[in-house]
């Protein structure tokens, strides 16, 4: 009987405690009148070349001009490992036009729409989804294990390829993102456009995961911490106390004489 206890208490702190630490919605940016996180993450900033202004955050999204953008600092907890969700559309999709720079606009190498299609220059193109003023939903993720970088459009795998190179690792000073916002290196690939929401993954998102984000929460799909900020409910926390208690009741048999 103890054994048996001693095994059940332990799978089930293991299962609990599985689940807390795989909390993959890290930033959750609403972009409704504001650019902060819903999660109390650092907020996104806006940015912009001299030669233009900064985009306009409103009540339902940010709308930015060409080659001005969103930038977030700090915002991975590992720069090689993660997925990100944003549902945007561009005012122009002809030639190339810059989704996300990777290398804070040292390189020319990153994710663009190039003439309605998705492309990860210079490796690979992959279907077309883009089309002037037309929202799209995309998820791309990397996997630090595999090295294989992905792009999704609802719910659909449009891109692949294995990042062997390491071109969409955020290697920059502080991990910096830039969305929209072109390079240094070949300048001016960019469109104006808006953009709805960005969320942030700490985890390479599976394909049901991510088919499952077009019509459900991240919460409803698994992907999100049950409770605000990443604090257990009242549900899961009574399920840590039964557990402990499990514990308690295996040491009280073990002892002596009892």
């Amino acid at each position: 009987m103890p054994t048996t206890l001693f095994k059940f208490s332990l799978t089930t702190m293991f299962l609990i405690f599985s689940t807390l630490a795989h909390s993959a919605l890290i930033h959750d940016y609403q972009l409704n009148n504001t650019l902060a996180d819903a999660l109390g993450g650092p907020s996104l900033i806006p940015i912009t070349d001299a030669a233009s202004t900064n985009g306009t955050i409103g009540p339902t999204g940010f709308t930015f001009n060409q080659n001005s953008g969103l930038q977030l600092s700090n915002g991975l907890s590992n720069n090689a490992n993660y997925s990100i969700q944003l549902g945007f559309s561009f005012s122009d999709v002809n030639g190339y036009r810059r989704i996300i720079d990777f290398k804070d606009r040292a390189s020319d190498n990153g994710l663009y729409d190039l003439d309605g299609q998705i492309n990860f220059f210079p490796f690979t193109t992959g279907t077309g989804i883009f089309s002037p003023g037309t929202s799209v939903d995309i998820v791309i993720s990397r996997d630090s294990v595999t090295n294989d970088f992905n792009v999704y459009a609802a719910g659909i795998n449009i891109l692949t390829f294995n990042d062997i190179a390491s071109d969409a690792v955020f290697s920059a000073t502080n991990n910096v993102i830039n969305f929209f916002r072109d390079d240094l290196a070949f300048a001016n690939e960019a469109s104006a456009g808006f953009v709805d929401f960005i969320r942030i993954y700490d985890t390479p998102l599976t394909a049901t995961q991510v088919s499952c984000l077009q019509t459900q929460s991240p919460l409803a799909c698994g992907v999100q911490d049950p409770g605000p900020n990443g604090i257990p409910e009242p549900g899961t926390l009574a399920l840590l106390s039964l557990a402990s208690l499990g514990f308690a009741a295996f040491g009280r048999r073990r002892k002596p004489g009892k």
